[in-house]
């Protein structure tokens, strides 16, 4: 009997290591392919302070709670070049408008969700170049009444890599994205370089990060980030009269530190300034009505898990 429970445990043990050993050298695969660190789940916090708005005669103002979490599940096939992960997502957005006149109170609070659905494809041609599709269904809405297609927004990039050299990765494509407001399509270049302590990863237009590792095996990062941040939301609610929908956008700069709990745990914390603050209103004829705000600062907290460094 001792025989056949320690021959079962030893069995747990040994299966336990293999699929161990199947996420790492799947996520170093998932690493060389993409030009940044793959994320596999997290959750992160953002809070934007009061800013007064732009080319108003009172004192209003607005600020944002911003609430997000994510989940990725890869998988890789056996030709080991190709793998397909699929992702789903949530955000929470609390904005709060002070001392507006469209409102009976001096504080206005409207809430807002995104649910989305990602499917990504990650194929390695060969030791130079790889490719990279992403699509990304999102509903997003105050869900005050029934879901339609007004409350779906499709976004998505398609990006091809290529491998300079050991220390750099140059790659061009297209994203299709919320960052600026409403869906844009914008062609894009990412860069990777990596050399010693020093880390770039970018993709521009939309951002560029620069970090520099303090401790040993790369424990302690810390850097500077800037991150174009933006969403579009279909609305129905009466207090917001005719408006259809909301949408806004912004330009994140600032200082950012990462902590490598573990291996794969990663705590981040990102602070700074947001610039450029965009809000437009839409109603149902599509007239828009901008109402902008100053510069503010910002912070944004969050824990992820992340693929393992190679050994």
């Amino acid at each position: 009997m001792d025989k056949k429970i320690n021959m079962r445990y030893f069995n747990k043990r040994i299966a336990k290591h293999k699929a161990s050993a199947v996420i790492f050298f799947f996520l170093l695969f998932l690493n060389n392919v993409y030009s940044q660190d793959f994320k596999l789940a997290g959750i992160h916090y953002a809070h934007y302070p009061n800013s007064a708005i732009k080319d108003v005669s009172g004192n209003e103002e607005i600020s944002f709670h911003e609430f997000g979490t994510f989940a990725s599940f890869p998988k890789k096939y056996k030709n080991d070049k190709t793998a397909l992960i699929n992702g789903v997502g949530y955000g929470f957005v609390e904005a709060k408008m002070y001392n507006s006149p469209s409102f009976q109170t001096n504080e206005h609070k409207k809430k807002l969700q995104t649910f989305y659905y990602q499917l990504t494809l990650a194929h390695k041609w060969n030791e130079k170049w790889s490719l990279l599709v992403n699509l990304k269904p999102t509903i997003a809405s105050d869900f005050e009444e029934k879901i339609s297609t007004d409350d779906l927004v499709f976004q998505g990039a398609a990006i091809a890599t290529k491998t300079i050299n050991n220390k750099f990765k140059l790659g061009v494509g297209a994203v299709n994205s919320t960052r600026w407001g409403s869906p844009i399509v914008l062609p894009v270049v990412s860069m990777h370089y990596k050399n010693n302590k020093h880390n770039l990863n970018a993709l521009l237009p939309m951002n560029i990060k620069y970090t520099y590792s303090l401790l040993p095996e790369e424990k302690f990062k810390l850097g500077v980030k800037y991150a174009r941040n933006g969403a579009n939301f279909n609305i129905s609610a009466t207090d917001f009269g005719e408006i259809d929908k909301i949408n806004y956008s912004r330009a994140n700069i600032g200082l950012l530190a990462n902590y490598q709990l573990t291996k794969i745990l990663r705590l981040e914390a990102y602070a700074g300034t947001s610039t450029g603050r965009i809000y437009r209103l839409v109603d149902v004829d599509e007239n828009v009505y901008n109402f902008d705000s100053q510069t503010a600062p910002f912070f944004n907290i969050g824990i992820v898990l992340v693929s393992p460094k190679r050994e």
